[in-house]
């Protein structure tokens, strides 16, 4: 769960810091491989969607930019990818959380996120049947973001 005076303050040194414990060892990174959910707290008064929420997005930019692990360890059940997809590749936000995709932006969110899964899969010389199947849950996902342009 990250704060709002976090987000506010882009203060993303303990969110790292966590993430980063996620991949500390073989064992614990295949136990939390497709288990991270990301939630925001403090906005729920706040008529806006997340996406919507310029910090919001700045936050997730700078903690992208320092962890390039984030499709390994996302989970792909919940709307953690589209999140993160949508602050990273969000070109329009017209309001009543929809989002206008930067093509660009997400081809190149999908080969640095296939490019961090790979680096810990052969890092750990994971099964690679399983980097077969998280990888097509990922593009999966990324579909079901919906129309971009």
């Amino acid at each position: 769960m990250v704060g709002r005076s976090a987000v506010e303050q882009r203060d993303v040194a303990a969110v790292l810091g966590q993430l980063r414990l996620l991949g500390a060892t073989r064992e614990d990174c295949w136990l939390y491989r497709g288990q991270l959910s990301i939630a925001f707290d403090g906005y729920e008064a706040d008529p806006r969607e997340l996406i919507e929420v310029p910090e919001v997005r700045s936050f997730v930019a700078t903690v992208h930019a320092a962890w390039p692990y984030w499709a390994f360890f996302l989970n792909q059940l919940d709307h953690t990818i589209n999140l993160w997809a949508a602050c990273l590749c969000g070109d329009v936000f017209p309001g009543g959380g929809q989002v206008q995709i930067d093509v660009q932006k997400l081809r190149e969110l999908l080969i640095q996120g296939f490019a961090g899964m790979n680096e810990l899969f052969m890092k750990h010389d994971f099964p690679e049947k399983d980097l077969f199947i998280q990888s097509e849950g990922l593009a999966r996902m990324i579909q079901e973001i919906g129309p971009v342009g």
